[in-house]
């Protein structure tokens, strides 16, 4: 048995921290006749726990609920959770202290914020606000036990998925003709990364991230080797110039226009001096192009088609050739598009 001093000095924190961890909760040592609190073994090691997931930056209510669920499951959640929390936090630092440097830069000249450093303290905030409001509309998590199946099925909607092994096979085989280091952004249930792996890529070159948990759960089981975050367009958990390809298929249509912009300035960020990005997706060639397809369509396909954010080939072109990437577009079917920008 230990005292709290003991206890304090042993795992270096102070005694009102314990104490005050014992308050909310977190820990209900032994108290003797005098009632002095007295430390057993398993007291130290949860003190141990509480102290690691304080660093991790859990807050209280969370570390309650991992102390209190044991299973696998409950605790992959929690952590993931986390995960989203923590690489929004790092990004919307990031844009604030981008536009905080470049305003200090500018005010050692003038010493006063002018009309470009507002707009460009708004615009960051427009950016932060946009960034974080990103929601999963399309509820993946449930649908990611049944997408391959579901895929499979004909219907007299879209035809999205009409060719899908051909659009999946053609993107493997763009990404291998120069890989290098290989992001896929919405790994779903690791189709494309299957492919690129019999393309001949190596596991090690390969990293995905999804923003559902069931899917990157599914990923997992069929690619246990590939290293899997959670994770956005418009946030990739990954350090500037550390990729050489990021790939994206069936998925960006997911951001409307205001995020693909943001969606190409983050994948660019992460994104070595000579690498690429390959998007494959429903794309139209242009929006009068979309005009004569939903002219010809069903209605109910012409209603599908508003339930989603559809690019256009000419305007993505137009996105990624301002962040210096020479475009080169293929269409793989009527609906299906293929677009590699290389810098």
């Amino acid at each position: 048995m230990y005292t709290i001093k003991q206890v304090a000095d042993k795992l270096k924190v102070t005694e009102n921290a314990i104490r005050f961890y014992e308050k909310k909760g977190l820990m209900q040592p032994i108290r003797k006749e005098n009632n002095y609190r007295m430390y057993q073994i398993e007291d130290i090691s949860r003190l141990q726990m509480i102290l690691l997931y304080r660093k991790m930056g859990f807050s209280i209510e969370a570390i309650l609920e991992l102390l209190k669920r044991d299973e696998k499951e409950s605790l992959l959640d929690i952590f993931m959770k986390q995960s989203i929390l923590l690489n929004q936090q790092i990004h919307i630092l990031n844009e604030i202290k981008k536009s905080i440097d470049t305003c200090t830069d500018q005010m050692l000249n003038s010493n006063k914020l002018d009309e470009s450093m507002t707009a460009l303290l708004e615009d960051t905030a427009s950016k932060i606000a946009t960034m974080s409001d990103w929601t999963d509309l399309w509820n993946f998590d449930s649908w990611a036990e049944n997408y391959d199946t579901d895929i499979r099925k004909d219907g007299d909607g879209i035809p999205f998925y009409k060719n899908y092994d051909l659009v999946i096979d053609e993107t493997a085989k763009a990404v291998a003709k120069k890989p290098g280091k290989v992001l896929e952004i919405g790994i779903g249930t690791a189709n494309l990364t299957n492919q690129m792996l019999k393309k001949g890529i190596l596991k090690d070159h390969i990293v995905a991230i999804d923003a559902s948990r069931n899917m990157l759960k599914v990923a997992k089981g069929k690619c246990p080797d590939i290293p899997m975050k959670i994770g956005t367009y418009l946030q990739i958990p990954y350090d500037p110039n550390s990729i050489d390809t990021v790939v994206s298929s069936y998925a960006f249509h997911h951001n409307n226009d205001q995020e693909k912009v943001l969606a190409v300035q983050e994948m660019d960020r992460v994104i070595g001096e000579h690498g690429r990005i390959i998007i494959t997706d429903l794309m139209f060639a242009s929006r009068k192009e979309r005009e004569k397809y939903e002219n010809s369509c069903t209605d109910k396909i012409r209603e599908e088609l508003q339930d989603e954010y559809f690019a256009y080939v000419d305007e993505l072109k137009y996105i990624l050739e301002d962040k210096d990437y020479q475009c080169k577009t293929r269409q793989i079917d009527p609906i299906m598009w293929i677009i590699v920008g290389e810098k």
